[in-house]
């Protein structure tokens, strides 16, 4: 962040109405009020509104109020992994590494850091997350921490190992991920799959992140089959060759409204209309896509699509920070054609959506949950509102 923000959770008030004003209320990236009131009761938002209420109200100042951020998709567990990891040598020894570190540390110090990363995330405004834990050492941190989304417990390999209950439950679900189509197998995914669809959860799975990945499932060699076979994964069964890593999961027929896809920087014209037909969610991490493999994610024509791309990080081993403020203004600066308010909602009722949490957050409106963000741009014109807020500028 370049400026400082005030942050006001309303929630355990249960019997409490409170009006709150501000200069600006952006319900969401289509509707902004100006001199706007915020009531709330109950602990959801009652009424959005302009003009002056009847009774006492908090007057946050000439500023604005905007939905609570989210992060559809980081990996906490990998928080004392920051700055350790080097980005230049590609991204196979980047794994290995990862992997090798994260078994030096050992479990006390990634809870440490996983701790209070995920603290600092509340203290910058994301309040919702998709945390995906390979580990599962985050979901008490998670229960703890008063954050709210959804933890996926990632599974990859054969599928040897009991897959865990899901459950649904707001304001935090627990549900499952598949790492990754080459490397997890595909009675895997499926089972991974057809429980959390059980459930009525979303599904988490990187896809086509990287260029071993798309090199494997197409050609079903390389240094990947390779790296799989030195940690005795067998893939002799997978049924990969002659697909793109999304036309893969849509042949096994994984791909619908309930899978998050995350990443997908190596996707063809096809691969896009696939997940637009599929109504897939999809979640793009542009800083740790940028630092990992040098390239970005083809945003621009996933709107196109009418698909509608999430926020995440990734986790501290890849990223510099977790925060979706951070996240907003680098997809500002390096995707200046999009519209500030498309980058906006990237970052809020997207993520949202991508999570299943529509109903409760991504926007300021009647029945939503009472979660809100103060920030201090003092701002006449509504236009200039939404760049100076996705660009950091205030």
């Amino acid at each position: 962040m370049t400026g400082p923000f005030f942050k006001k959770i309303i929630s355990g008030a249960w019997d409490k109405r409170e009006v709150h004003r501000a200069g600006w209320i952006i319900m969401d990236s289509a509707k902004t009020i100006q001199n706007g009131y915020l009531e709330i009761e109950n602990g959801l938002i009652k009424e959005v509104f302009a003009g002056t209420p009847k009774g006492i109200f908090i007057d946050h100042g000439p500023g604005v109020l905007i939905p609570p951020l989210v992060n559809a998709h980081l990996h906490l567990e990998l928080s004392a992994l920051k700055n350790r990891l080097s980005f230049d040598k590609g991204f196979q020894p980047w794994v290995r590494s990862l992997l090798e570190l994260r078994q030096t540390l050992g479990t006390e110090a990634l809870i440490r850091e996983a701790k209070k990363a995920a603290s600092d995330l509340q203290a910058l405004g994301t309040l919702y997350v998709g945390e995906v834990s390979t580990l599962g050492i985050t979901k008490q941190i998670l229960e703890n921490s008063g954050l709210s989304g959804v933890f996926f417990k990632e599974y990859l390999g054969s599928g040897n190992d009991e897959i865990g209950n899901v459950r649904k439950n707001a304001p935090l679900s627990f549900s499952v991920a598949g790492h990754a189509p080459h490397t997890s197998s595909p009675k895997l995914l499926k089972d991974l799959k057809n429980q959390s669809g059980s459930a009525g959860l979303p599904f988490s799975i990187h896809v086509a992140e990287s260029e071993e990945e798309s090199e494997f499932i197409f050609y079903g060699k390389g240094a990947w089959a390779d790296f799989l076979t030195e940690r005795g994964i067998d893939y002799g069964r997978w049924g990969i060759g002659s697909k793109t890593p999304v036309a893969y999961l849509d042949h096994m027929g994984l791909l619908d409204s309930l899978t998050l896809a995350v990443h997908l920087l190596h996707i063809t014209k096809e691969d896009m209309d696939i997940l637009a037909r599929s109504q897939v969610k999809i979640c793009v991490c542009p800083r740790s896509n940028r630092n990992l493999h040098s390239r970005l994610p083809d945003i621009e024509n996933m709107l196109k699509k009418g698909l509608r791309p999430a926020l995440g990080t990734d986790s501290l081993a890849s990223c510099d920070s977790l925060d979706i403020f951070d996240e907003m203004a680098f997809v500002a600066k390096h995707y200046p054609k999009l519209d500030p308010q498309t980058v906006f909602s990237m970052a809020t009722l997207n993520g949202a959506e991508a999570l299943g949490l529509e109903h409760i957050t991504g926007a300021l409106s009647k029945g939503k949950k009472a979660d809100f963000i103060y920030l201090p741009v003092d701002e006449k014109k509504k236009t200039k509102l939404f760049e100076r807020i996705v660009s950091n500028e205030y």
